[in-house]
């Protein structure tokens, strides 16, 4: 069984219409998020047993920054700022979920929708469902994927384990 935690980069800030859209940092709550969601994904993931792949866009790169704070240099080095995550789609998400190392038991992918919503779809049903879950910005998904090795990842393999948008960490944080 494998674990793969799919999040998509917090709000991003569309103000400054000239800039390039791999550019785009993120907006005031995008910024107040991050590391809100960072934390919980902290709490829940054994780093050590993880590979991350972050798509090198500003916004999941300020997105993914307070998750890093705390590793050491060698961690960080360790994360694969991969080009194919920025503007692509479900197959080449599959291609670097396919690509990781069995060593991982875990898989972080730092991303952009529609892609990480066509990933989850594709796992859990085998096509695309319109739908099937809200992925808001900063939202993390976890699956369960019934697989010894990540080569073997493909449709209809995967199981929900939870969706967490940051609108229930900060009301979980209120209690």
């Amino acid at each position: 069984m494998k674990q793969l935690y799919l999040l998509r980069h917090c709000k991003s800030d569309w103000s400054a219409a000239l800039q390039r859209d791999f550019d785009r940092p993120l907006n005031e709550r995008g910024k107040s998020d991050a590391p809100l969601v960072c934390s919980f994904l902290n709490s829940i993931i054994s780093f050590p047993e993880t590979k991350v792949a972050v798509s090198p866009a500003k916004r999941t790169r300020q997105t993914v920054e307070p998750l890093a704070k705390s590793w050491t240099d060698e961690r960080k080095n360790k994360i694969d700022w991969n080009e194919s995550l920025y503007e692509s789609g479900l197959n080449e998400y599959l291609k670097v979920i396919r690509q990781t190392p069995d060593t991982a038991e875990n898989l972080l992918i730092v991303g952009h929708n529609p892609s990480i919503q066509d990933v989850v779809e594709f796992l859990v049903s085998g096509h695309r469902l319109d739908e099937l879950v809200h992925v808001a910005t900063g939202t993390v998904i976890m699956l369960d994927i019934n697989v010894s090795s990540w080569k073997q990842v493909n449709a209809d393999n995967a199981v929900i384990r939870f969706v967490m948008p940051p609108r229930i960490l900060k009301k979980a944080q209120q209690l």
